[in-house]
């Protein structure tokens, strides 16, 4: 199931990718023949308007075919009015380019409307505390919410792992626990781990995790959101 949702998600960005080029060539009158998600022989094909449209064998990619584009048949070369051929630099430039920005323009779309629904972010409670680890040892409990490490004010779980996984250092952290402040001190251990190349990576921890059911929602007007972009 996770194969086929990625390939779908892949033939989507792929679509906007090649619907850039199509609406720029369409823009400047040249003619598409075929514009295709995959590539191979194609499995479903429909003509609308002058142009097939398709989806082809192997979903890796797609492609758009204008008129007088044919890098596989030389002798195919139009240079008709309504051809790729025919139009000046700048307009094959703008048609070239038009695929790239398309990406473009769909992050920042989808990234404007994240924005404005809402990011859930984790907060700093904790649900639960190893009882084989420093955090356990120092005083911390499950139900506790980290307000701050070394002085350093900690709202969100990122936070508080920015705070900790970085080096072997000891750590003076607050917690909110009924309505009071406990300072505790701790010290991470070292904890190796594998990632997907075989490389062992050091980080440092001290046995909490998070309570994924507390998080906050954060919505971004568009002035920030035009800023961070």
């Amino acid at each position: 199931m996770g194969i086929i949702i990625s390939l779908l998600l892949f033939s989507f960005l792929i679509f906007f990718h090649e619907l850039g080029h199509f609406l720029a060539a369409r823009f400047f009158g040249v003619h598409v023949e075929v514009f295709s998600i995959g590539f191979g022989k194609r499995i479903l094909t429909k003509q609308i308007g002058d142009t097939q449209w398709s989806f082809s064998a192997i979903p890796l990619g797609g492609y758009v075919r204008m008129k007088g584009q044919d890098d596989s048949d030389p002798s195919k070369k139009s240079y008709d009015s309504d051809s790729y051929n025919s139009k000046t630099p700048f307009q094959r430039i703008v048609i070239s380019l038009a695929g790239p920005f398309a990406n473009f323009l769909l992050a920042f779309l989808l990234y404007l409307t994240m924005s404005s629904i809402g990011i859930p972010k984790l907060l700093t409670t904790l649900s639960d505390v190893n009882q084989t680890h420093p955090a356990y040892a120092a005083g911390m409990r499950t139900g506790d919410s980290i307000t701050s490490i070394n002085g350093v004010r900690t709202v969100y779980w990122e936070d508080v792992v920015n705070n900790i996984h970085q080096e072997p250092k000891a750590l003076n952290v607050t917690v909110l626990r009924d309505n009071e402040y406990i300072d505790l001190n701790i010290m991470p251990i070292e904890y190796k781990t594998k990632n997907r190349f075989g490389e062992i990576k050091t980080r440092y921890i001290i046995g909490i995790s998070a309570d994924q059911k507390v998080t906050q929602t954060i919505n971004y007007p568009l002035r920030d959101c035009l800023c961070l972009w």
